[in-house]
């Protein structure tokens, strides 16, 4: 407003027809720009040096304040950069000991688990191989069980047991065989008795035989004369089993062959014999007897318990070779069972764990932000002298 004020009254001066009339006012202006203006000039162009002061000291401020501001966040930053790694380090510390003690525990707990597991295989394993091992034993036994036996004899004659004990008689040499298990202590006689005539099935050797009986037939002699053989158990005839012949029209052709084959199922101690029944005055000829085991009917077992002692018990061979050996119910029967485990291990983390970000943080510093207002000069409009000079 002042500058204007000052324009305008330079123009209305240049532009007025009586300069001599307003030639005082012109020199009266004169005076004012000389005297007022130039002050005012001269006080704003030392403002203005002031206030560029001012403004490079400002800046100066400024930047001091800022370098300060970077070194301290550069401290700061050091600072809690190196309490981190600090907290890093020890917590990698403390999970490679943690971890160490911890993989050592387990492995302890694994090699007892796997020790526990071992020793229970073995004894397990062992069991089974003792198991299969006695009953494959009993199979072997079954199976090298035999007894066979053969006699003969010239001939018979009359009613009653055939007998195989003449001068003439005998066993058959390449027939007789005796095993019962691992029994191999049996006579021949004991079994068939060539005085007596009587087959005696064994101890221990109930089962199933065969038994064949030959003899050659002289049925004439003045009149027919017919023979009738039967085979015997315990004396007593058995049904079914006779041989008879009754042709015959001479002492020339008058003898018959006949031969009979059986199979018994016999206990222990059992008698097997032939009798002939029928009173005769003549001699048959050619007899012979043969008694022979098939199959045994009863196994024997010797089974050895947890009280030490020995026991038998009797089962069927032909349903049961294995025994108790085969019997999956047994109390004993081989079976696998869970080893103790122990379970209880489990991973811990470490007690001397740090948080990652520390817990106590450092102090900022005060803020010594100078203000932006203190870096300007404030002028009043009383400051200036023109406003107030006595324009014409």
């Amino acid at each position: 407003m002042r500058s204007f004020k000052l324009i305008t009254a330079l123009l209305f001066a240049f532009t007025c027809k009586e300069t001599t009339a307003n030639k005082g006012k012109i020199d009266k202006i004169a005076a004012i720009l000389k005297d007022t203006v130039k002050t005012d000039l001269t006080t704003l162009l030392n403002q203005h040096d002031l206030s560029l002061e001012q403004t490079i000291d400002g800046f100066m401020k400024t930047i001091d304040y800022v370098d300060k501001n970077i070194a301290e966040l550069k401290t700061h930053l050091e600072t809690r950069i190196e309490e981190y790694n600090e907290n890093t380090m020890t917590n990698l510390q403390e999970f490679e000991k943690n971890t160490g003690e911890m993989m050592s525990t387990m492995n302890e707990t694994i090699m007892t688990n796997l020790n526990n597991i071992n020793t229970l295989s073995m004894e397990e394993r062992n069991k089974i191989i003792s198991w299969a091992h006695q009953r494959a034993h009993l199979h072997e036994d079954i199976l090298k069980s035999r007894i066979s036996a053969c006699a003969y004899d010239y001939g018979h004659l009359g009613k009653g047991v055939v007998r195989y004990n003449s001068a003439n008689g005998g066993y058959i040499k390449e027939s007789g065989s005796f095993r019962v298990y691992n029994n191999t202590n049996i006579k021949e006689e004991d079994v068939l008795d060539r005085d007596t005539g009587i087959f005696k099935v064994p101890i221990n050797a109930s089962g199933e035989y065969i038994f064949t009986f030959s003899v050659t037939i002289d049925s004439f002699d003045q009149k027919l004369m017919p023979s009738s053989y039967w085979f015997a158990k315990a004396g007593k005839k058995i049904e079914g089993t006779e041989i008879f012949a009754n042709v015959g029209s001479s002492k020339i052709h008058d003898k018959v062959p006949g031969s009979r084959q059986v199979f018994l199922k016999l206990e222990e101690n059992d008698e097997i014999s032939v009798i002939q029944e029928l009173k005769t005055d003549i001699q048959d000829f050619h007899v012979s007897f043969c008694g022979a085991l098939l199959h045994l009917e009863k196994v024997l077992l010797k089974h050895k318990r947890e009280i030490q002692s020995l026991y038998c018990i009797s089962l069927q061979a032909s349903e049961s070779p294995g025994g108790s050996f085969a019997d999956a119910k047994d109390a004993e029967f081989p079976a696998g069972t869970l080893a103790e485990q122990d379970t209880t291990w489990k991973y811990e983390f470490a007690a001397g764990f740090k948080d990652s970000e520390p817990k106590d943080k450092p102090e900022k510093a005060k803020d010594n932000k100078p203000e932006v207002t203190d870096i300007f000069v404030k002028i009043d409009d009383g400051d200036w002298k023109t406003a107030n000079a006595a324009w014409p």
